[in-house]
C-alpha cells in the first residue's frame, strides 16, 4: 500500500503541475486583451506548479486541502463563465481542447488529493502514534532544492518558452513573385527595433481622390495565431488538408494598399497581403492548442495588383472569449526571398451587424457576441506604431455593405513608405 500511496503523491503533483503549465501558457497571450484574466492565469499557474512541493514532500492534510480548494475555485470560475448571462462576464464563453485539458487535469488532482487525505487519516487511526511506519513528511532534505529547481524551471518554461512555441505552428515562406514594386518600403522606421516594421510617431496624410484626404493607417498587435506560408488564394473558406468548407455568411473583402508619396496616395503593387480570422465558432486554423494544427481554413494571401488591390472571399468571422470580432491583416514586401518590410493590423466590424449575424446559424450555435468593440482592450488601446494614443479600432472599421446574401467589406490601407529612421 505504501508504494501505491507514493504513486498517488507523484500523480497528483504531475496533474496539478500540468494544469499550471497550461495556465502559464495562456497567461501572456491573454494580457494583451484581458489583463485581469491574464494575471489570474499567471498567478494561478505559478501556484499550481508550486504545489509539486507539498505533494511530493507530503506536507500534510492542510496543504492538500488548500490545493483542493484553490483548484476547485479555478474550476468553478471556468464553469460559471461558460454560462450565458453569468455574473462575471455577462456572456457565455466558449471551450477549446486546451481549456478542456486544464479542467481534466484539475479534476484529476482534486480526486487524487482527496484520496490521499482519506488514506492518510485511515493510516493514522490504525497505526500507533510512535510507529515508524507512519506517513513521513520531510524525510529527504536534499530533495528540496531539486524540487525548487524543477518548479522554477517549469514556471519559466510555461511563461516564456511554451507560449512562443505552441500557439503558432511553423510554416514556410510564401512563394515569391517578380511583381514590380517589391521592396519599395525602404529602411527601418524611426522608433522601431525590427528593421521590417513600418510606421512611426508622426502621422501622414495623402489625397486618395480630389475630395478625400486620408491619414496613414495605424498598426495593431499581430496576436498569437499568425501562421506563415499560407496558400496564395482569394477564396479562403476551404481547408486544403481536409477538403472541408467553412460555413457562414459570405463576406467579400477588398483591401486596397496605398503609399504616401508627396501628399498623394499611390497604389502599392507587388505587396503580399495576408488575411486570417476565426471561424463562426471562434476557432482559428493552424493552432495546436485549438486542435486545428495543420489546417489552413480562413487563411491566405494575395499579391496586390497594379491598382494596389487584393480581394478575398471568406465568411463573416465569429467571436472568441475576450475579444471583439476582428480580422487580422499583414502587408509585406520582399526583395527576392528576403522580407524587406512589414505592416500589421486588425480590421473591425460594426457591432449591430455582429449581433445580427450571431442570431443566425451557424453563429447562433456559439451564442451571442462576447464583447462589443468599445469593450475590447485592443480596440480601445493605442496603436503599436505610436500613431494613435487611444481608440485605435475606430480607425480600422471595415466599410461594410450588403452584397447578395452576405456582405462586402472594403478598406484602404495607407502606408507611409518614406518615413525611415
Amino acid at each position: 500500500m505504501g508504494r501505491k500511496l507514493t504513486v498517488m503523491y507523484y500523480a497528483a503533483a504531475a496533474a496539478i503541475a500540468t494544469a499550471g503549465l497550461l495556465h502559464l501558457m495562456l497567461g501572456p497571450n491573454n494580457l494583451g486583451f484581458n489583463v485581469n484574466q491574464g494575471i489570474l492565469f499567471i498567478v494561478g499557474g505559478i501556484a499550481q506548479v508550486f504545489w509539486i512541493i507539498p505533494m511530493v514532500r507530503r506536507w500534510g492534510t492542510p496543504w492538500y486541502a488548500i490545493g483542493i480548494g484553490g483548484t476547485a475555485v479555478f474550476m468553478a470560475l471556468f464553469l460559471i463563465t461558460r454560462m450565458p448571462g453569468n455574473p462575471i462576464t455577462g456572456r457565455g464563453g466558449g471551450t477549446n481542447p486546451m481549456s478542456i485539458a486544464v479542467e481534466v487535469f484539475e479534476a484529476t488532482f482534486i480526486g487524487l488529493a482527496a484520496a490521499i487525505i482519506v488514506y492518510e487519516n485511515r493510516m493514522k487511526k490504525t497505526l500507533d502514534e510512535k510507529s515508524s511506519t507512519e506517513v513521513p513528511t520531510r524525510k529527504n532534505k536534499k530533495l528540496v532544492p531539486i524540487l525548487t529547481g524543477i518548479v522554477v524551471a517549469l514556471v519559466l518554461a510555461g511563461l516564456f518558452v511554451l507560449p512562443l512555441t505552441m500557439p503558432r505552428p511553423m510554416g514556410v515562406p510564401p512563394a515569391q513573385g517578380g511583381s514590380p514594386g517589391i521592396g519599395q518600403f525602404g529602411q527601418q522606421p524611426q522608433g522601431q527595433q525590427a528593421p521590417t516594421q513600418l510606421g512611426g510617431s508622426t502621422n501622414q496624410t495623402c489625397t486618395l481622390t480630389p475630395s478625400l484626404v486620408v491619414e496613414t493607417t495605424p498598426q495593431q498587435t499581430e496576436g498569437p495565431y499568425f501562421v506563415d506560408g499560407m496558400p496564395n488564394r482569394s477564396v479562403i473558406t476551404s481547408d486544403t488538408s481536409t477538403g472541408s468548407l467553412q460555413q457562414g455568411i459570405p463576406l467579400n473583402l477588398v483591401v486596397n494598399v496605398y503609399d504616401v508619396d508627396n501628399g498623394s496616395c499611390v497604389p502599392l503593387s507587388g505587396a503580399h497581403v495576408d488575411i486570417w480570422h476565426a471561424d463562426s465558432q471562434g476557432v482559428y486554423s493552424g493552432v495546436l492548442l485549438q486542435g486545428t494544427s495543420g489546417q489552413n481554413f480562413l487563411r491566405g494571401y494575395q499579391i496586390t495588383n497594379e491598382n494596389g488591390t487584393t480581394k478575398f472571399s471568406t465568411v463573416y468571422p465569429g467571436w472568441y472569449e475576450g475579444r471583439a470580432i476582428h480580422i487580422h491583416v499583414k502587408v509585406r514586401t520582399f526583395e527576392g526571398t528576403q522580407e524587406s518590410s512589414e505592416w500589421t493590423s486588425q480590421f473591425y466590424l460594426p457591432d449591430p451587424v455582429n449581433e445580427q449575424v450571431h442570431t443566425q446559424p451557424p453563429y447562433s450555435n456559439h451564442g451571442p457576441v462576447d464583447i462589443l468593440n468599445e469593450e475590447d482592450g485592443i480596440y480601445r488601446g493605442a496603436s503599436t506604431d505610436g500613431l494613435i494614443q487611444s481608440n485605435t479600432g475606430q480607425h480600422l472599421m471595415l466599410n461594410l455593405t450588403h452584397q447578395d446574401q452576405g456582405y462586402l467589406g472594403t478598406f484602404n490601407v495607407i502606408l507611409d513608405a518614406h518615413q525611415t529612421g
